[in-house]
Parts: structure tokens; C-alpha cells; sequence
């Protein structure tokens, strides 16, 4: 399994000129250096092209930069985002450069980068990359979601320095109005929420408001057949009196009574009767419009639930067909493809067949995603049409009441109307009576009501709050765990040597539980215990992310693990260390490189003051040493200031 990770990150000079910092992927990577040289702006930079609303890249580096860009790499796909640094005087650019490829040109400097997008169109871009799909925020609450962006996953990248050692505040972003869209959608980068899930719970909203509906209509329709016949009666007798039709007797059938109501309703006038009632016309040509419009929303909806039926079905074939492309993973799950799937000897060459495979089974996996992707913004369509029908049927019934409430009203006065305007206004009761009573007919058969509750029941089984709280719970826990077990490995106050870990998706935070206790952070002094909760917490969220496939990328940056031995106030030029003086921060380190390789898809950097100079891996994964005299933006690049 791959996880998109750095490969470069780029800034351009306003003179143009071009450096680059490159980082190796699933690895330790460490960037040495002494205070103000620019390490902490490589976070910012990054920050600001994964589509930051401002531009917080600091002092110097900010001056001297017309562009940055981060280079991404995802498997054998390449992924380049490059952002124009604002004037002085603005807060962000809108100017972004996306392209996808392998591999992609990188331009050489300035005047060779032309925008193609903005910083929504770049983001969302992304976001396909990393097959992040249409889901809303789980809120906890009866609160509507927002959509779940990558703007949502950058606190599981990075831990600068105004978070890494403090002592109530886990994860960055979490102290300031952003933390309330991070919490909403942990659920989905954990994988307790996803895709089908999302369209699922759109699809419970929408059955129970029809279930609802048709429930009403059912019961009203069951209270009017019980009047239905004396009802009948009742307006056929008026029909008579009026000399409309031949009088109904008491005991006629059912069948009897429907026919001469028919015959009421059809009944037509001389045009004169309608000389002067310019406002029951205007009600009937309002009427007329509605039930267009309702027609029109009717075809939509039905033209988008065939779209769905065919997404699914297309979903089912592709599937159907990557098992049989997988079935290699049949017969031994780790074969590789230089291998015979059989026996796992070795092919002096991959063959043409298993190539064909290979790609068609990729091609499948996209095509799949891509379905994934695109099925919630149907769905939305769907749930809006719905909305829109409702509401039309709704003004549909306002209408006719109003035309009802007109004719009621002009009973009153029927002896000083004409013989056709009473028999016009008998016709439309009768009308509207056999309306209502079909319509009753057609509710009261509950078979389509009870159709849509079984169809309700299965997707509780999906998307039902227990369900859903119960795989979060499980989440929740399965991170607890690898955090205590990471922060056993790591220095941390002697007096609570033994506590474990308690992670809280919905608070964004950790506690430690020792026996009967439970304490905050915050009640665990020191700021080596503050470093290793964050440290092992944030270790722990990129195991499960990557045990789920999660569309979080597989980055860590933590800006000066050595800051409780070496606060940065005191030491701000490069310390070396030897392994001996200060075993307890060499754990740390221990640690991330154990880890990396552990799961093979992450990637670690460290911003450091702290060398250790004599550890072979340490000294092999510092990819940059910076001082006084050698820094990250060259002391030739000219500044922009005003």
C-alpha cells in the first residue's frame, strides 16, 4: 500500500532562480539547523499549498519567494502544487499551478509557471488524488455537517512548535475556531464514516420523511373512507336537486354512486357562467402551473434514480471483474508480480499477461473510486429534487384549499347565483371529493409504505447512530492502544510510568488512566510527558489511517523534538549530542525510525537543533545542515518588502 508523501519542496526567488529541498520517502528525514535559518517556514509553505485561507510563511523566507510549491509523490503518480506568494500587503493568492503525472516537469523558475487553477479548483484537485469523496462532517449532534475538506487533515501532518510540548492543546488547530470541523470529520479520516456511509444516511434522511408522508396520507385516506358514502350520498343528492342527474338511492352500490359522481364531475356549463369570477380562474391557472412544475420535477427524479441504478450496477460488474483480475490473491495474498502466482518462483521477466493484468485491474480500482466519488453528488440531486418535490406538492395543496375555501364560501349566497353557477360549484366539490378519495385509496394500500421501511431497516444497518458510534468507539480505542504501547518507549514522568493512553475522538484530546485515575495532560508535569503523549498519539492516528486506506497523506512533521532538553530560547545555534548525554532524546528518535519502518507508507520529518553526530542512522537520514552562514533562502536573493 502507497501513501502520498513529499518529494520536494520548491520555492522560487523574485530574481529568477530555483532551490529545492528533497526529502526520501517511508523514511526519517532531518533537517538540521541553528536558529532563524528558515526550518520552521518549510510547515507554513506546505500548509499554504494544501490551500490555506492565509499565507503564513515567515519573515525572510516570505520576502524572498515569488512561488513555493511541494512536490508529492503517490506510488508511481507524482503530484505538483505550486502557489504564488502574496504582495506585502495581502493575506493569500488565489494563483495556483496543479498538474498530476509521472513524472511531471518541474519549471525551473518563475517566469515559467502559469496558472491553471485557484485554490479551491487546486484543493478539490488534490482531494481526487487522494480519493477523498462527497461526505458531510459528523456532527454528534442534530447540527447539518459541512463538507469534509483536506483542509480538515493537516493537523495529523504537522506538530510546530506552538504545539508539540503543550500541555492542553493536542493537535494543531484544535484552540481556535477550526477545531469544531476537525472533530466532525475524525470520524471519516479514522474510517468509522465513508463514502457509502455518507450516501447511505442521505438516503435514511430522505426514506423517513417519506415514510412519514405516505404514513399521514394513509391515515387521513383510512378516516375519509369511513365517511366516504355518506359523503357520496350527499353530493349526489345536491347533484339531483340541481337536475344534474337522476336521484341515488340509499342503497345503491358502490359502483352505482362512483358512476354518477363521474358524471357530476364531468359536467360542463355555458361559458357565460364564468364571466365574472376572475379569481377563482387565477387560483385554477396556478393550480395548472404547479402540477407542471410537479411533472417536470416527477421526470428528473425518476431520470436520476435510473443514473443511480446504473452507477450501482456498474459498481457491481467493475467489482465482480477485479475479483476475477485479483484472483491471484486467491491462491497466496503476497505474491508479487514478478512471481508465478503458483509456486512463487521467480520470472526472469514480467511476462505481457501479467502486465495486461496489472493495468487492467489498476484501471478497474480508478474506475471504481471514480463511481465512489461521484455517486454522493446524485444523491444530493435526488434529496434536493425530493425537496423541491415536496415543496411544489405542498404549494399544490395551498392552492386547491384556497380554490375549496372560494367555493365554500359562495355557498352562502348560492340562491342569488344562476342555476349553472350552483351546478358549476358541484361539479368542483364532486371533483376534488373523487380526488382526494383516489388519492386516499391509493394510501391506504400500505404495502409501499412497508416497502420502504424494510428498505429502511437495511440501511440502519449502515448508517444508524449505534452502529456508527460503535465503530468510532472501536477506532477511538484501537488508537489508545498503539499510543500506550508507543509511550511505554518513550521518557515520560516516572511517578505514572505505567498510565495508558485514553484518546477522545469528540474532544480532540488525550487522557492518562493509572488504576483508578484519570487525569488530564495537563496533570502529568513536565514537558517530556506533554512531547511523548503528542508524540505517541500522532504515531498511533497514522497507523490506523494507514490500516484503513484513509485519504490522509503519510506525513509527519514535528518542528524540534529536543525542545524540552534544548528550549529555544537558550539554545538557538545547532547542539551536538552524543548518544551517551542524552539517551532519553535519543529515544525519541529511536522510536520514529522504528516506526517508519514499521509501516512502510510514512514519512517522518524533523525540524532539529540536536546532532547525533556519532548514530549511523541518524547521521544518515539529516538531509540539510544549516548555520549562520548557510541558510534556506540564499543571502543573493532579493527581498520584497513594500
Amino acid at each position: 500500500m502507497t501513501r502520498v508523501q513529499i518529494k520536494s519542496i520548491y520555492l522560487y526567488s523574485h530574481h529568477g532562480e530555483r532551490i529545492s529541498v528533497d526529502f526520501d520517502p517511508s523514511s526519517v528525514n532531518i533537517l538540521v539547523g541553528v536558529s532563524y535559518t528558515g526550518k520552521s517556514s518549510l510547515i507554513e509553505i506546505i500548509d499554504y499549498c494544501l490551500g490555506a485561507t492565509e499565507c503564513h510563511i515567515p519573515g525572510v523566507v516570505r520576502e524572498a519567494s515569488s512561488w513555493v510549491g511541494v512536490h508529492w509523490q503517490n506510488g508511481r503518480s507524482e503530484i505538483l502544487v505550486l502557489r504564488r506568494i502574496p504582495s506585502p500587503s495581502k493575506q493569500s493568492s488565489e494563483e495556483v499551478f496543479f498538474a498530476v503525472g509521472a513524472p511531471i516537469a518541474i519549471p525551473g523558475n518563475a517566469s515559467q509557471i502559469t496558472p491553471n487553477t485557484n485554490r479551491d479548483g487546486g484543493l478539490r484537485q488534490f482531494e481526487q488524488c487522494l480519493y477523498l469523496g462527497e461526505v458531510d462532517g459528523e456532527t454528534f449532534t442534530d447540527r447539518e455537517g459541512v463538507r469534509i475538506s483536506l483542509r480538515n487533515a493537516t493537523p495529523y501532518l504537522f506538530q510546530s512548535d506552538d504545539v508539540i510540548i503543550n500541555k492542553s492543546t493536542l493537535l494543531r488547530g484544535t484552540n481556535d475556531e477550526r477545531r469544531i470541523s476537525i472533530a466532525d470529520s475524525l470520524p471519516y479520516f479514522l474510517g468509522a464514516v465513508d463514502e457509502s456511509t455518507a450516501r447511505a444516511e442521505a438516503k435514511l434522511k430522505q426514506l423517513k420523511s417519506r415514510i412519514e408522508k405516505e404514513t399521514r396520507k394513509a391515515d387521513a385516506a383510512e378516516r375519509l373512507i369511513g365517511q366516504e358514502r355518506d359523503r357520496s350520498l350527499s353530493l349526489l343528492s345536491e347533484a339531483a336537486q340541481l337536475q344534474m342527474i337522476e336521484p341515488v338511492e340509499s342503497n345503491a352500490s358502490q359502483d352505482q354512486i362512483t358512476e354518477s359522481l363521474l358524471k357530476v364531475s364531468g359536467w360542463t356549463n355555458s361559458p357565460s357562467t364564468f364571466g365574472e369570477e376572475d379569481q377563482l380562474n387565477d387560483l385554477y391557472r396556478q393550480e395548472q402551473e404547479l402540477r407542471q412544475k410537479y411533472a417536470v420535477l416527477r421526470r428528473q427524479l425518476s431520470d436520476a434514480d435510473f443514473a443511480i441504478e446504473s452507477a450501482t450496477n456498474y459498481s457491481g460488474t467493475v467489482q465482480r471483474q477485479t475479483s476475477k483480475l485479483d484472483v491471484v490473491s486467491f491462491f497466496r495474498p503476497s505474491a508479487r508480480s514478478q512471481s508465478c502466482p503458483l509456486c512463487e518462483s521467480q520470472l526472469s521477466e514480467k511476462t505481457a499477461q501479467l502486465s495486461a493484468v496489472d493495468s487492467a485491474l489498476a484501471q478497474l480500482k480508478r474506475e471504481l473510486a471514480d463511481v465512489e466519488i461521484d455517486r454522493p453528488k446524485i444523491d444530493k440531486f435526488v434529496m434536493r429534487t425530493s425537496e423541491d418535490l415536496r415543496n411544489i406538492g405542498e404549494q399544490l395543496e395551498i392552492v386547491r384549499a384556497r380554490i375549496a375555501a372560494v367555493i365554500r364560501e359562495s355557498e352562502d349566497t348560492a340562491d342569488r347565483l344562476s342555476q349553472d353557477d350552483r351546478r358549476l360549484r358541484v361539479s368542483g366539490r364532486v371533483s376534488y371529493y373523487l380526488e382526494d378519495r383516489l388519492n386516499a385509496g391509493i394510501a391506504v394500500d400500505r404495502s409501499g409504505i412497508e416497502k420502504l421501511q424494510s428498505e429502511l431497516e437495511e440501511l440502519e444497518k449502515i448508517a444508524n447512530p449505534e452502529a456508527k458510534a460503535e465503530r468510532i468507539d472501536a477506532l477511538q480505542s484501537q488508537v489508545s492502544i498503539y499510543a500506550s504501547a508507543l509511550l511505554k518507549r518513550l521518557p515520560f514522568d516516572p511517578n505514572y510510568r505505567d498510565s495508558q493512553i485514553a484518546f477522545n475522538v469528540r474532544g480532540l484530546s488525550i487522557r492518562f488512566i493509572l488504576g483508578p485515575r484519570l487525569m488530564q495532560m495537563r496533570d502529568i508535569g513536565g514537558d517530556e510527558s506533554y512531547l511523548s503523549g503528542h508524540v505517541a498519539t500522532l504515531l498511533a492516528l497514522h497507523r490506523v489511517f494507514a490500516e484503513g486506506n484513509r485519504p490522509v497523506p503519510g506525513v509527519i512533521i514535528f518542528d524540534q523534538l529536543s525542545r524540552p532538553f534544548f528550549p529555544a530560547d537558550k539554545f538557538q545555534g545547532e547542539v551536538e549530542v552524543k548518544n551517551d548525554d542524552r539517551s532519553d532524546l535519543k529515544q525519541y528518535f529511536d522510536v520514529l525510525f522504528d516506526e517508519v519502518e514499521l509501516q512502510k507508507s510514512l514519512q517522518v520529518i524533523v525540524l532539529e537543533h540536536a546532532l547525533f553526530a556519532d548514530d549511523a542512522r541518524y547521521s544518515s537520514a539529516v538531509k540539510r545542515r544549516w548555520n549562520s552562514e548557510s541558510r534556506l533562502i540564499p543571502a543573493d536573493w532579493p527581498r520584497v518588502i513594500e
